[in-house]
């Protein structure tokens, strides 16, 4: 998406929003005032005639009136508008600069490293932030960007303490965990994903730093701290008027509207911005896009796991989170093209298992035994190991479609977005191929829809996205955790057959998580059913389905003979205890 692309829509959010609209005016009046200050000012704002003090306004051509030394208020105010807009414009930069690497160490850092951070952002708090201008402008003199840097670096650690907390919150969503299965590194997953959804949250904080950055700098001047002279700025024509405010009130008037005006521009102009950026908040489809000839992207793939071999063998695996065992020696194999069925009630350990194949697992959690794809060992990998794994060779579709897609990009970037990391296409070339994979998953006018977002399509349009992204580079192995739950019944139908479908043109391996024996019958040849963390039994679906060993798999057999949709010919004996199993 170009630049422009995103351009347009956000002035026209900001020209519709009133809001807005007088922040962006108040704002745009200070960035004139400055451009028009620097090359021209009625007077000479540091010029002294003491022949003309106290002039009223409109007097003698002085259109605010003079001060006691005769310097015309209207060209002190344009020239202090610079310092105002330096020290706000460098606050925030350095705010950004500080508190953004700091939020995303305390987030994303190892442990120890986060708990450091931490630790120091909230020592850095208990300091003010005038107090510390106070004190750095005594020990290097009063300066723009001593009050800059005071004003940046005590708002930046603010920053980082609200930014880490948003991190947290968009890191932990699926559409990350996503990107990370698509084999997205950690600093393009920050980079296209969580930056871009903290970036609303970030303007409406920066802009607060600029506002506080006008007051403090006018209260700093005003004190005393300020630039000194011959220097301008709004606090410090307060500072010389003071002594004179109870005979010239007019002379306190100026730059004390000056400063309430431009806060109140920063501030409704960041709110706004918020909105604007946040496609979320925006109405309105996508515009329309040439229909052009669209190539068949090169899919090259490794090649496959020998047909007498298994594709995935996990052994023995085990995963402790916070001391407590989640899943205890499962042990299950997948050969190539095969679809096994993992059931289990919710809490059995399916979707950990999952994650665990993929190395998404939360952090802290302690992972033993062997996860082996085309026997080669996945655990203990590096994330750059993996992250060239996962998308290409493993893939997955994940349960809720909405949070499963970033809802700040164009749903046919996201599908693109895995070729592009595995198969090096150009941006054009992927963008070709992902309207040929949205038309192979069945999305209507593919050409048109890759330039919506997820909140613009429907739920089954949103999972049949999600498929296509999982499905971009021909992996060898898709995992599918309840990708169904979410839907209504007849858009459950369409998905699993689209499942079923797409997997088998391709020869990828389906393992199929579920807590519905009677989803999961028809997509597999194999199931494997969990409870607990342990795996109480697997067979073949008919053997399962027809001759259940274990009381809690007979179980699930009579909850799904009770409901009215199921396909399954349950056994014709229930034992005694599956109720209790059940339970």
């Amino acid at each position: 998406m170009r630049a422009r692309d995103a351009g347009g829509p956000v002035v026209r959010a900001l020209l519709r929003d009133r809001n807005g609209l007088i922040g962006g005016t108040l704002v745009a009046i200070l960035v004139g005032a400055v451009l028009l200050s620097l090359v021209w000012t009625p007077y000479d704002p540091t010029a002294v005639d003491p022949n003309s003090p106290w002039l009223l306004p409109f007097s003698d051509g002085h259109v605010l009136g003079t001060d006691m030394l005769g310097r015309d208020q209207f060209s002190l105010i344009l020239a202090g508008s610079r310092e105002t807009l330096a020290i706000a414009l460098g606050s925030a930069g350095i705010a950004a600069a500080l508190g953004v690497p700091l939020a995303l160490a305390a987030a994303l850092g190892p442990r120890r490293v986060a708990a450091g951070v931490v630790q120091l952002v909230d020592v850095a708090i208990a300091f003010p932030a005038l107090l510390t201008a106070m004190i750095l402008a005594a020990v290097f003199g009063g300066s723009v960007w001593t009050a800059a840097s005071a004003i940046g670096v005590a708002f930046g650690v603010h920053l980082a303490r609200i930014a880490r907390a948003e991190i947290e919150r968009v890191a932990g969503t699926d559409y990350v965990l996503a990107a990370a299965a698509s084999g997205s590194s950690t600093w393009r997953t920050v980079r296209r994903h969580i930056l871009p959804n903290i970036a609303p949250t970030l303007l409406v904080q920066l802009s607060l730093v600029m506002a506080v950055a006008s007051l403090t700098e006018a209260a700093l001047s005003y004190l005393g701290y300020g630039s000194p002279a011959p220097a301008v700025s709004w606090g410090r024509i307060l500072h010389d008027q003071q002594p004179y405010i109870s005979a010239r009130p007019l002379l306190v008037v100026w730059p004390g509207l000056a400063v309430a005006l431009t806060v109140l521009g920063f501030n409704l102009l960041g709110d706004a911005l918020r909105d604007a950026t946040d496609p979320r908040l925006r109405h309105g489809g996508s515009g329309p896009v040439a229909k052009a000839d669209v190539e068949r992207a090169v899919r090259a793939t490794r090649p496959p796991a020998a047909v007498d071999g298994a594709l995935l063998e996990i052994t023995d695996l085990t995963i402790r989170i916070a001391g407590r065992t989640v899943v205890d020696g499962v042990d299950l194999t997948l050969a190539p093209g095969e679809r096994l069925g993992l059931i289990g009630e919710s809490g059995s350990g399916k979707s950990l298992t999952a994650l665990a194949v993929l190395g998404l697992l939360p952090e802290g959690a302690e992972v033993t035994g062997s996860i082996r794809l085309d026997g080669a060992e996945l655990l203990g990998r590096s994330e750059r190991e993996l992250a060239r794994i996962r998308g290409d060779r493993v893939a997955m579709v994940f349960q809720e479609p909405l949070t499963a897609l970033d809802p700040t990009m164009r749903v046919g970037r996201q599908i693109a977005e895995p070729l592009r990391l595995h198969r090096g296409l150009t941006r054009r070339r992927a963008d070709e191929a992902a309207i040929e994979l949205a038309a192979r998953v069945g999305l209507p006018d593919p050409a048109d829809l890759v330039r919506a977002r997820p909140h613009q399509l429907s739920g089954g349009q949103r999972q049949r996205v999600g498929i296509a992204i999982a499905l971009a580079c021909r992996p060898a192995l898709l995992i599918a955790d309840e990708p169904t739950t979410a839907l209504d019944v007849t858009v459950q139908r369409d998905i699993l057959a689209l499942l079923d479908e797409q997997a088998r043109e391709q020869g990828t391996a389906l393992l199929f998580i579920t807590h519905d024996l009677a989803v999961v019958s028809s997509v597999s040849d194999r199931i494997a059913v969990l409870r607990g963390g342990r795996t109480v039994e697997q067979g073949p679906l008919r053997t399962i389905l027809h001759d259940p060993r274990a009381p809690y798999t007979r179980a699930l057999l009579a909850a799904a003979r009770a409901t009215a949709f199921t396909p399954i010919e349950a056994p014709t004996e229930i034992p005694t205890d599956s109720v209790e199993a059940a339970s």
